[in-house]
């Protein structure tokens, strides 16, 4: 298992799969990223922390790799609203 790079900006085409804080009680925050549709994961080969969001019932690995990113939220946001906001904005000025 290899770490997970961080980028300044979404790649075109990946999908947010969460955001969270990039340190406990700051108001920085990263937003994890991946190249296939979330529903696609259980059929996706996945690393931590990505294959925390599937079912272990689900999980049906093939051949596909899912590739993951951590992408920082411009801004200083109180809440994962407030987060999440940003992110969308972020995705909508990249398509």
């Amino acid at each position: 298992m290899t770490a997970i790079k961080y980028l300044d900006r979404p790649p075109v085409g990946w999908f947010a799969l969460d955001v969270m804080r990039k340190e406990a009680r700051k108001w920085d925050w990263v937003v994890l990223m991946i190249d296939v549709h979330p529903d696609d994961l259980k059929t996706c080969i996945c690393d931590f922390p990505t294959l925390f969001y599937v079912h272990p019932k689900d999980y049906r690995p093939g051949e596909r790799r899912v590739q993951q990113r951590w992408v920082r939220v411009p801004g200083k946001h109180r809440n994962e609203d407030a987060a999440w906001d940003a992110v969308e904005d972020m995705i909508a000025t990249r398509h």
